[in-house]
């Protein structure tokens, strides 16, 4: 475990899924700047809590708190981190959850006592409108907002727009290459085009929430993966769709498969984009069709035919294979024998090397100056 050290206090997290302090500690500048001058406020709200340092140090304050993260990764390093705090010294009993901290994945619920806000910023401005208008919606203009993130991926539009449309605005010094903004909700915010969609390979709209990937447009690595699948033979039997988002590829299946006699595994970290697969998948049919809001494979029984995978290569703003790893690690153990991996890459990952780790036969089946689809048997 790592520790860390703050003029509030010390914390001891894990990442989830643990990777070496070396390579990623399980929290940033960010978390430090709210623990350190963001007012925590009796009854907080947390939102986007990647590994547990706010909801742990809320906790340790005796705060009775909220945290909400869309990430199943998230989920499970807030539980764990708060599982792992010492013994209590006066009856060795271990700290309890209990009703004092309120953990959700679902959509946001805030409760009607929550005097502040803590916000992990995100990547998309549209999560941070749709939450802020969430808190108007559910507590009413007032509430005070403590958002923080590297400053690097907070642009100067959206200060803009934060100090235009909120009362109280005050946004602190650069700290450690963090940013701290505070500001009260205001009911001037401007309404939000929540679900947004475009049209998928059956002609018909596939939409989501704001946070899932590519809500709006078909992303260029799925458009190329979907091109090819239609030059291979009909898919049979169970189908997993790993990292599913708004269900694209699932629905490409159903589409480029006429008998639709498929059985579809749906998996992603998301719990929003889980949530937007199973309403487009719903809105076309009754189909075989499960859902599973995990780290990549985790808790999927196989064997299955065939895994389709368009893996993401970003741990928030952090460029990383490790998920894909994990997915193609997890595949080798869920495919039968004569099953088969297909995977969508930009070329410029080389994903080649970890694929051979896990399966004996890799296939290019198509490439071009982005990316590449390599088709992987034999797992070992």
């Amino acid at each position: 475990m790592a520790h860390l050290s703050t003029a509030k206090g010390d914390l001891t997290l894990n990442c989830y899924p643990k990777v070496s302090s070396s390579i990623q500690q399980p929290w940033d500048a960010a978390d430090i700047y709210l623990i350190e001058h963001a007012e925590l406020g009796l009854s907080p709200a947390i939102i986007n809590d990647q590994w547990g340092a706010l909801t742990v140090f809320a906790f340790l304050q005796g705060r009775s708190s909220y945290s909400w993260s869309d990430s199943y990764c998230s989920m499970q390093a807030i539980r764990q981190n708060l599982a792992k705090l010492p013994t209590n010294q006066t009856d060795g009993s271990k700290f309890d959850i209990g009703p004092d901290i309120k953990l959700d994945n679902g959509l946001p619920a805030l409760p009607a006592t929550t005097d502040s806000l803590w916000i992990q910023c995100p990547k998309s401005f549209d999560q941070l409108h749709w939450w802020l208008l969430l808190a108007l919606e559910q507590l009413g203009p007032g509430i005070k907002v403590s958002l923080a993130g590297m400053a690097k991926h907070i642009p100067v539009k959206w200060l803009k727009w934060l100090e235009q449309h909120n009362d109280n605005y005050q946004q602190h010094p650069i700290q450690k290459k963090a940013r701290l903004i505070q500001f009260e909700i205001s009911d001037r915010l401007p309404l939000l085009k929540r679900e947004k969609s475009y049209i998928g390979p059956d002609e018909n709209p596939i939409s989501a929430l704001p946070g899932v990937f590519s809500r709006d447009h078909m992303d260029i690595g799925s458009r190329f993966f979907i091109q090819h699948l239609s030059q291979q033979p009909s898919l049979k039997g169970k189908v997993v769709d790993l990292g599913c988002g708004n269900g694209l590829l699932s629905i490409a299946c159903l589409q480029l498969n006429p008998d639709k006699n498929l059985e579809l595994l749906l998996c992603d970290d998301s719990s929003l984009a889980l949530k937007a697969a199973k309403e487009n998948i719903d809105l076309r049919g009754n189909f075989n069709a499960h859902y599973y809001h995990t780290d990549a494979l985790l808790n999927v029984s196989g064997p299955v035919d065939t895994i389709l995978c368009n893996p993401p290569f970003h741990t928030g703003n952090r460029i990383s294979t490790a998920a894909a790893e994990r997915m193609f690690k997890q595949g080798r153990k869920i495919l039968n024998s004569q099953g088969q991996l297909l995977v969508v890459a930009n070329r410029h990952l080389g994903y080649k090397p970890l694929l051979k780790k896990d399966f004996a036969n890799i296939t290019t089946l198509a490439s071009d100056s982005k990316f590449v689809i390599y088709r992987c048997t034999n797992p070992k």
